[in-house]
């Protein structure tokens, strides 16, 4: 991966890390990437950054497949009557935050993949070419899909100056897991090994309630992810008292 930065990034301190220029986020899910990074992407768009939300496995909206047991149990009856819902729910978020949904028809682990892994790859290169900065899953990729995704573009490659992983919520609230020195999750460790230390992206209350807004968006979803009643708002909390999002640049 080509480690020289074209002014993708740049440092304000150990936690004042902006993104600027074009920044696309790797997102296995509808939903993932605005759960994890919402407030760092509603700060970088203020600060002029472009930010593509990249959704991996959006599923088919014109597929009559029956709904998987997630979907199902989120009221849907098919797979497309659940890719049409959440793909919108997903225009509504990023549209808050500022951000651009792009999605692909692959099918996460509940249908048809629609594609191997050299397709995958392929799509997803294709969609992050020209970008200064990609950020994917990194942590705690307990996810069948988060975890096969990432080891994927990571052991193939991803063409850009500056890639970074992200962690994941609602997976670290829930699970009371935290990312913590240069320690990579078990998943990607036989890839790449020992990385920087993880820092967290401090962001201010106005990107805060952003992300808050934006992932009130996916209402199909809060309930069954624990992020009903008050959850959301304890997981942004805890988020915000633990210095912000945390990332870890590769390159």
């Amino acid at each position: 991966m080509p480690s020289k930065a074209r002014g993708s990034y740049r440092s304000r301190g150990r936690s004042r890390e902006t993104l600027t220029g074009r920044v696309v986020v790797v997102s296995p899910h509808l939903d993932d990437a605005v759960m994890s990074l919402g407030s760092t992407v509603a700060h970088a768009v203020q600060q002029g950054a472009k930010v593509e939300i990249l959704t991996v496995f959006s599923d088919k909206p014109s597929s009559n497949a029956p709904a998987g047991p997630w979907d199902s149990q989120c009221g849907f009856s098919t797979e497309g009557e659940a890719a049409t819902a959440r793909r919108e729910e997903d225009r509504r978020a990023c549209s808050v935050l500022g951000a651009e949904p792009r999605w692909l028809d692959f099918g996460d682990e509940c249908y048809e993949r629609r594609g191997d892994d050299n397709d995958i790859h392929s799509a997803v290169t294709s969609a992050v070419s020209g970008a200064d900065a990609v950020l994917i899953p990194g942590f705690p990729l307990t996810h069948a899909d988060h975890a096969s995704l990432s080891q994927l573009l990571l052991s193939k490659g991803i063409n850009a100056p500056r890639v970074g992983l992200y962690a994941e919520q609602p997976y670290m609230f829930t699970q009371g897991k935290t990312p913590h020195g240069s320690a990579p999750s078990a998943p990607l460790k036989p890839i790449i090994g020992a990385t920087p230390p993880w820092t967290r992206v401090r962001t201010d209350g106005v990107s805060r309630r952003a992300k808050y807004r934006a992932v009130r968006s996916y209402r199909s979803q809060l309930r069954y992810l624990g992020l009903g009643n008050i959850g959301l708002h304890r997981m942004i909390w805890r988020e915000a008292t633990q210095g912000g999002e945390p990332m870890v640049w590769l390159s």
